[in-house]
């Protein structure tokens, strides 16, 4: 879950735990006015009356609320996560056509993920100059001349299918 929509859910949290304690507040008010004071139909016994009715509704609904939205950013997640495996298994295939070797296979989801050459060197344990040749021999294999025309390359059968035309996302 992203860090925005886990402080939404825990403000929402916070919220219901401050309607919990004026519910708590109201109950005990009413329960003392009823029992300990005997005043039951007075103004002030109705008006608590309605603010703790009302005060519980509102629980209700935002507990309601807040189970729909974590429903919601679990189909969320789970798409995502769909999504996700489609397009590497996709960026997979596009590698696999261009016959790279593991490390270039490595190198190349580096470069994808828009990593440095001196990060790439840093986590593959090698020189900053042998990352950079194996990215000009993954640049060959895929034909293209350099980094973002290898991304782009890469993208490119991917971005097919979204119609030239924007105004047609709406419709």
């Amino acid at each position: 879950m992203r860090t925005a929509t886990k402080k939404i859910i825990q403000r929402r949290i916070y919220a219901m735990t401050a309607i919990t304690g004026a519910i708590l507040f109201f109950g005990y008010d009413l329960i003392e006015d009823a029992f300990i004071e005997h005043e039951y139909l007075t103004a002030h016994f109705i008006i608590e009356l309605i603010v703790f009715v009302g005060v519980s509704i509102a629980l209700v609904i935002s507990a309601r609320d807040l189970i729909h939205l974590r429903d919601l950013l679990d189909i969320e997640k789970k798409r995502n996560q769909a999504l996700s495996g489609a397009l590497a298994d996709s960026i997979n295939a596009q590698l696999e056509e261009w016959h790279m070797t593991h490390s270039e296979y490595e190198i190349s989801w580096l470069i994808i993920k828009g990593y440095s050459f001196s990060e790439i060197a840093l986590l593959r344990g090698v020189k900053e100059n042998t990352a950079r040749f194996q990215a000009t021999s993954i640049y060959s294999k895929a034909g293209v001349k350099g980094r973002a025309e290898f991304v782009a390359e890469v993208f490119q059968p991917l971005l097919l299918s979204i119609p030239d035309d924007l105004s047609e996302l709406d419709q």
